[in-house]
């Protein structure tokens, strides 16, 4: 039984430390808000006003320029760190530059993978995901928590947690008027567009009757 109760106490720590980095450790630290904060407030947008009713390759190869850009911006920061010696373990720094790669090449698959009309990217290129990934791995970078196997494997538990939530709340909340006035526009256009090929076929059926043979008894 004492096995049970230790991985118990040991998901709870985890699900704290998870906690901690999403909402505790963003406002610890006024300089990472910085590039944070934009990133928020894109994800709220873009979530209840774009992607609420699912991401379009469109908008899957756009999250993904926020994805380099941000990779950009943890490799300056942690640059300075260096500088700065504030790291100076080869090893903590090596991990750091192989995760912003990582991050990297996350990236620029779903643009080359959106430019070749590949439609996985509407799946792994959702605003939530990436929101999702710097707001647990950003702080990281600003050496506002340290870099630790703990870390990696609760934002990989708990995943499912913000991505599910966050369904959950788009299925029980109304949609905005303007995706509401999105979806009758488009619905409206396909009917039209239906309805002009359906006029068109009746004229085509009707000049076919009206129109006599051509031989002659």
């Amino acid at each position: 039984m004492s096995w049970y109760i230790d991985a118990s106490l040991y998901v709870w720590n985890l699900f704290k430390l998870w906690l901690s980095t999403i909402f505790v450790t963003p406002v610890q630290n006024i300089d990472m808000l910085w590039l944070l904060v934009p990133i928020w407030i894109a994800w709220f947008f873009a979530e209840f006003f774009q992607e609420k009713m699912g991401t379009s390759m469109g908008n899957a190869i756009t999250n993904a320029v926020v994805i380099l850009w941000g990779s950009i911006d943890c490799t300056r920061k942690t640059i300075q760190l260096i500088s700065d010696k504030i790291l100076t373990n080869w090893m903590d720094i090596t991990a750091r530059f192989g995760l912003i790669l990582l991050l990297f090449i996350y990236g620029a698959i779903i643009v080359i993978l959106g430019w070749k009309g590949n439609k996985i990217i509407k799946y792994i290129g959702r605003v939530r995901v990436v929101t999702y990934i710097f707001a647990m791995f950003v702080p990281i970078f600003y050496n506002a928590i340290p870099f630790s196997l703990e870390h990696i494997i609760a934002a990989v538990l708990f995943f499912p947690v913000f991505y599910f939530g966050i369904e959950l709340i788009d299925h029980y909340t109304p949609n905005p008027k303007a995706i509401t006035e999105d979806l009758e526009e488009a619905g409206g256009q396909s009917g039209s567009s239906l309805g002009s090929g359906s006029d068109s076929l009746a004229g085509l059926n009707s000049s076919e009757q009206t129109k006599e043979p051509d031989f002659k008894i």
